[in-house]
């Protein structure tokens, strides 16, 4: 006996995808539809598994895989199963913020787009300790390659919750970034996330972190900032693979400016000539002699140059760059708008 397509609820192209999804995991033969009236149960077969979705005690859902005369489902596989179920569930809950007081409801709640929503569940977080206040709790988002379905997302993600000695659980997965939330680790949690994904096959583009700020009332402003630093470790290889909100400096501003070429020639035009030739060796110059605060020495070194060799690219260099670096605050804008430039190049934007 195999799946009918007829048991599909064809009015509901969500549970399709993550049924394709699912699918895509198991490469067996997937169909998940709402359950209907009390009674009906799925197909029986000893080639079919169906696994009901409950959400606060009720069964909503119920996914049927085609087990076929192929193996058992391994472990990973059950893990797929469970991310699978988690989304239907997400995707069939009308009353989103609810008084549910589960784990997985509350920590899911704390990046809520409702204010009240997200407040009450890190109130109720706090209350059972599955968080602390400040420093004591760290949001991570982990950017994923494009190529990994939502499933397999969710999947490595409520996957971290067994990690010992210092959990990482599972919150929610936003524009395909896995948000996490755990305590402070004197280990490096980094590399410990790069095997897991490596051992499923996943290649991870960056880790961010961040904790709440003092008084914080939910998680949101610390999940945005642990988004921007995942972005940053994924683009800047000073970063990679992963970094800390905290010690992103000056780029956490970069990282915040619209993309706008045309700005950038207002804001610097000694910056926007020299991202505008095609010979990189003016730019790399002055970037690197204004990063090591117009050291001559250090310079030359990081150039592998000649002290001559400097001097004479710098008193080449267009008088609007000439005029940039003898004024202080031109200068500045000038760094800066070299590091905004590198970073746009980095993630694509220009």
């Amino acid at each position: 006996m195999t799946i009918s397509d007829t048991t599909t609820d064809a009015t509901s192209m969500a549970l399709h995808e993550i049924a394709d999804q699912l699918e895509a995991s198991l490469n067996r033969r997937v169909v998940i539809r709402r359950f209907g009236p009390p009674g009906i149960v799925g197909p029986q077969s000893p080639t079919l598994l169906s696994v009901p979705v409950q959400d606060d005690g009720d069964a909503v859902a119920l996914i049927v895989i085609d087990l076929g005369a192929g193996s058992p489902l391994t472990a990973s596989e059950f893990e797929a199963v469970d991310a699978a179920a988690a989304l239907v569930r997400i995707t069939l809950r009308r009353d989103p913020g609810s008084s549910r007081a589960d784990r997985e409801s509350v920590l899911r709640d704390l990046l809520d787009v409702d204010d009240s929503v997200r407040r009450d569940a890190y109130s109720r977080a706090l209350r059972q300790r599955w968080v602390q206040r400040e420093a004591g709790t760290v949001v991570r988002a982990v950017l994923i390659d494009s190529a990994v379905t939502d499933v397999d997302r969710i999947a490595f993600g409520r996957h971290l919750a067994h990690l010992r000695p210092v959990p990482a659980h599972f919150i929610t997965l936003e524009g395909g970034v896995v948000m996490l939330v755990g305590q402070p680790s004197d280990i490096d949690l980094a590399d410990i996330l790069l095997q897991e994904a490596a051992r499923r096959g996943m290649r991870i583009l960056g880790i961010g972190s961040a904790s709440p700020q003092r008084g914080a009332t939910d998680l949101r402003s610390a999940a945005d900032e642990a988004a921007i630093a995942a972005s940053l470790a994924a683009a800047l290889p000073q970063f990679h693979p992963s970094v800390d909100a905290s010690d992103l400096g000056v780029w956490r501003l970069l990282a915040s400016a619209s993309a706008n070429p045309d700005a950038l020639r207002i804001i610097s035009p000694a910056a926007d000539v020299l991202y505008s030739q095609t010979d990189d060796t003016q730019r790399l110059t002055v970037e690197t002699y204004l990063d090591v605060g117009a050291n001559v020495v250090s310079a030359c070194r990081i150039l592998f140059v000649h002290r001559t060799t400097l001097y004479y690219r710098l008193e080449r260099m267009p008088p609007i760059v000439k005029d940039a670096l003898d004024d202080g605050v031109k200068r500045s804008t000038l760094h800066l708008a070299l590091k905004l430039i590198r970073l746009w190049e980095s993630t694509g934007r220009l």
